[in-house]
């Protein structure tokens, strides 16, 4: 229903233990209570305080800290109390479906520990809020979670690309002469390299099964090329590099340690 005015103050309204037991003309702080358990006034603002039946005034009269309440005059011995809480100052009751919106969250306040486990699901991501460029926790949100978008890619499921996807190139530089290489695939699909000796291209520190690319290899003279057992060639023979010229080394790791290897040589 609507009001005129101002409408009611969600919070709870509570009336202070009586300490007038504790008043004897010398004792100016008292430990609020309500119903036995200490209560905690977050400004003294908050409180209606009589004594004596004189209502008293806030911050002149008296102030608080935490659960503590301190006049500024002793009560006199056998002085009649009471107090009322006028609401719990932070309880601003539950709030209505949807109107909690992103600018009234402080940054960084959401964490996963201010979380319970499984809380968050799909239904409760608005469609199209989390886009590709959004970094995720391992597990935080799942795909179901994320509005289907031509702009992300997921693990775990077929998709048809319609525009063109490629691999990262690292260039190396040159290697020069008894040079023992190991390539780190990580650093792109495909390589490219100098050579300026003769060189040893051990077999890779990381090798993901499934991976695929390319050595593109450029020899400046007539340097040879070793390489690792863990790389498989065509009746087993590595092919010679061009001399003064750019190779193509394709390779496809199907399992662990095999590394399949094909060449296009001589290219210009």
């Amino acid at each position: 229903m609507a009001y005129i005015g101002r409408s009611p103050q969600a919070g709870n309204y509570s009336k202070l233990d009586n300490i007038a037991a504790s008043f004897n003309g010398s004792l100016t702080t008292f430990n609020l209570t309500v119903a036995g358990a200490a209560f905690t006034a977050s400004q003294s603002t908050q409180l209606l305080i009589s004594v004596d039946g004189v209502l008293q005034e806030p911050e002149t009269a008296y102030t608080v800290s935490g659960s503590n309440i301190t006049f500024t005059s002793a009560p006199a011995s056998g002085a009649s109390f009471f107090g009322v809480a006028l609401g719990d100052t932070l309880d601003i009751g539950v709030p209505s479906n949807g109107t909690v919106t992103a600018a009234k969250i402080a940054a960084g306040a959401v964490s996963n520990t201010a979380l319970a486990a499984g809380a968050v699901t799909a239904h409760a991501v608005a469609a199209g809020a989390i886009s590709s460029n959004t970094q995720l926790a391992t597990g935080v949100v799942t795909r179901h979670a994320i509005a289907p978008s031509a702009n992300v890619a997921y693990a775990n499921i077929s998709q048809k690309f319609t525009k063109s996807q490629y691999g990262n190139t690292y260039a190396y530089g040159t290697l020069i002469a008894n040079t023992a290489w190991r390539p780190d695939l990580t650093q792109g699909n495909f390589v490219s390299l100098t050579l300026g000796g003769n060189i040893t291209i051990n077999n890779p520190s990381t090798q993901n099964v499934g991976q695929s690319g390319a050595f593109v290899l450029t020899n400046g003279g007539s340097y040879t090329v070793s390489w690792g057992g863990d790389f498989k060639f065509a009746s087993g023979t590595a092919p010679t590099i061009t001399a003064s010229g750019t190779d193509v080394v394709s390779y496809y790791i199907g399992s662990a340690n095999n590394i399949y290897v094909d060449a296009l040589q001589a290219l210009s």
